[in-house]
């Protein structure tokens, strides 16, 4: 983002240098129901800041593209001494992502909310940028639009630059601390923030230095004050500018003289917890120490990570508190090796507490030795030994009980015990051998059943044969016989038998009894005519529109389903008719009779909903349970299972669309897109019932 400002200067065109640069901006959206206050609240701010000498670049509920104006005068300003930004409105955020976005946004996604605002990151970018002092004052107002997929509302996490103060609050806090405490001259800005309750400083640049100036005054120095000053700094010593300031405790010159001696002498700076700890310089490395050793002292549980949250920082004034320190919850040097210290002594004791164990348990040469080590030491000096051993220790009893159940089940005599032995252990060390000798068994078995069946050339013999050994040794010779027989013989009775049927198990069971009869190929044929019949029959029901219907009627008009067509559309049609009377009417009994005659009518959940906001009945509890992402979703999905008109549809519209749904599936009727409703509807959609 650096370079992106960097090179913003480079194309933009300077304006003549202004001592100072205020960019102000207040919106609210155009269809915002909250709230109004942001730019009220930031508009206060213009006047105090142009009387202090800013330059005020400001907009009061500008759109996007005014905005990217505005941060483009910003950039050619190229301020060099102070710099304020204030934007109070609508934010949103996307991880660390955040835009402050403009009054047309509206609702808006992750994929579009690029272009309905400004990145905030880039402004902080470009205070960062300035050579002087930059002050960001940001004032979030939750504004009561919705978010739209991906988005929330507010800000996210925000990367400060170094060199930039920021300060978070609601707009009339912002507005306050910009018009009054920023603004007095020679106020540090520390103490300008330590007026200013309602505002959250999440970063600071020379805090105890004024961001406004106080005004320079020329005093009349005293001639005996001035000799006497002239000729202590020609001594140029400690003592030389004591000597002045015991004469002159109030002169002229009393502050530099204390400045002097303070750098002749400079005494131990008075630094916070955090700035010792800051000063130590702690990489990453150092810090998962620190945490080890909390771990090992049991005042940390968390993930060793280098990361200091709050169980890293509780974990430390717990240990403070119990040494007799001051409890802050930041470290020093001194505490850093102390806490090491502890932590070494804690490792040597655990050490030798688990080799003590490790001894004690008969150093690993039983089993019962090795678990009860592992039980209290899973991460011991000698767990990796125990693991090993009990590993080689249960490969043995597994080897040993691979052995005992091949004796046990006849080694391999049988054909009831190989197959025993291969359920129980298809990877053991004779199961190559008990294959071996199941394929023999198998063999033999085939050959005496060749010899009991098809050996004798009979059609009935070949197809029992066949019906139990499809893949046998004999059964190309099988089917060359038994399709020599068929072709000899006469099937033309049982295939017209099938003709007559005309179903789909009809059909089946002559490829079963006659799999080499030269009908095969049409009942085959016949069979793939039945099935694409029924599914496009499937397909119009799923679908539930007369149009469905009618689109089946024109592929299958002989169709096996299409009297029920016909039916279905009478009936639709008759549907149509009674809604066009209950709307005509528009009463309570018309829209209870319609759902008396069609309670699963195309027209139901609109009958009922109308007959709630005549009656002034509750609406239907899903509604309002469901997000907007989910809503989408079910909508898009029911329109294309034909249970939803396209175009604009409400809520409740889409939760009676559920429940009809769910009903005509089987399903729980919630009225919402719950987890298996929404799995069997996706199936429904993706396979074009729409």
């Amino acid at each position: 983002m650096g370079s992106f400002v960097r090179a913003l200067l480079l194309m933009s065109v300077a304006l003549p240098a202004q001592a100072d640069t205020a960019f102000v901006v207040g919106t609210v959206d155009g269809i915002a129901t909250n709230s109004y206050g942001a730019p009220r609240y930031v508009g206060t701010a213009l006047q105090p800041l142009d009387h202090a000498g800013f330059e005020v670049i400001s907009a009061i509920d500008a759109d996007t593209e005014t905005l990217r104006g505005l941060v483009g005068e910003l950039v050619a300003m190229q301020e060099e001494d102070r710099m304020v930004i204030i934007l109070a409105g609508r934010f949103v955020h996307f991880e660390g992502l955040t835009w402050f976005l403009g009054r047309e946004a509206g609702v808006q996604g992750l994929g579009s909310v690029s272009g309905a605002g400004i990145p905030v990151q880039l402004l902080l970018d470009i205070a960062a940028a300035s050579e002087g002092r930059a002050l960001v004052l940001l004032g979030p107002e939750d504004q009561g639009l919705p978010m739209g997929p991906g988005l929330n509302e507010g800000l996210g996490n925000l990367e400060v630059p170094e060199g930039v103060t920021l300060a978070i609050g609601h707009p009339a806090a912002v507005a306050r601390f910009a018009t009054r405490e920023l603004l007095v001259q020679g106020r540090p800005l520390r103490a300008a923030f330590e007026r200013a309750p309602g505002l959250s400083v999440q970063a600071i640049n020379a805090p105890d230095q004024p961001f406004m100036p106080a005004p320079v005054v020329t005093p009349t120095v005293p001639p005996a004050d001035q000799s006497y000053w002239e000729a202590m700094v020609a001594l140029n010593n400690v003592f030389a500018y004591q000597a002045y300031l015991n004469r002159y405790p109030n002169g002229y010159y009393a502050a530099e003289a204390q400045a002097r001696i303070a750098a002749l002498q400079p005494p131990q700076p008075q630094l916070t917890p955090e700035e010792v700890e800051a000063a130590l310089g702690l990489n990453r490395t150092q810090r998962r120490q620190i945490q080890r050793d909390l771990a090992i002292l049991n005042y940390y549980s968390a993930g060793i990570d280098g990361i200091f949250g709050q169980g890293t920082r509780g974990g430390i004034r717990a240990w403070q508190r119990d040494n007799n320190l001051q409890s802050t919850g930041y470290l020093d040097a001194a505490q850093v090796q102390r806490l090491a210290d502890q932590g070494e002594v804690r490792r040597a004791e655990l050490q030798a507490q688990d080799r003590a164990f490790w001894q004690q348990t008969g150093s690993g040469n039983d089993e019962a030795g090795l678990r009860a080590y592992l039980n209290r030491y899973p991460n011991g000096e000698f767990a990796e030994i125990a693991r090993e051993r009990i590993a080689a220790i249960e490969e043995a009893r597994a080897e040993q009980a691979d052995i005992d159940y091949w004796n046990q089940t006849g080694r391999g005599t049988n054909e009831a015990g190989l197959r025993a032995y291969l359920q129980r252990y298809p990877q053991g060390q004779f199961a190559g051998l008990a294959r071996q000798r199941l394929e023999d068994i198998d063999a033999q078995q085939d050959r005496d059943y060749w010899s009991q069946t098809g050996a004798n050339g009979t059609e009935a013999g070949l197809r029992a044969y066949l019906q139990r050994y499809p893949q046998g040794i004999f059964n190309q010779t099988a089917r060359q016989q038994l399709n020599a027989l068929v072709t000899a013989g006469n099937h033309g009775q049982a295939w017209q038998q099938a003709r007559a049927e005309d179903t789909l198990d009809a059909y089946r069971a002559f490829i079963n009894t006659y799999p080499d009869s030269p009908h095969v190929q049409r009942a085959r044929a016949r069979i793939n005519e039945i099935q694409a019949d029924n599914q496009a029959w499937q397909a119009a029901v799923n679908a539930g529109t007369a149009q469905a219907y009618r689109d089946y009627l024109n592929i299958y008009p002989d169709g096996r389903h299409a009297d029920d067509a016909r039916q279905r559309l009478q009936t639709g049609n008759a549907d149509e008719q009674a809604w066009r009377t209950a709307r005509d009417q528009d009463t309570v009994a018309a829209y209870r009779q319609y759902l008396d005659d069609f309670s699963e009518g195309a027209h139901a959940a609109e009958a009922q909903a109308r007959i709630d906001a005549l009656t002034g009945g509750p609406s239907d509890p899903a509604i309002g349970q469901m997000s907007q992402a989910q809503l989408q979703l079910a909508a898009t999905g029911l329109r294309r299972v034909g249970l939803l008109p396209n175009g604009n549809v409400s809520e409740a519209d889409i939760v009676a669309s559920l429940r009809r749904y769910q009903r005509s599936r089987g399903l729980e009727e919630t009225g919402m897109l719950d987890r298996q409703t929404m799995a069997l509807l996706t199936v429904e959609a993706l396979g074009g019932n729409n």
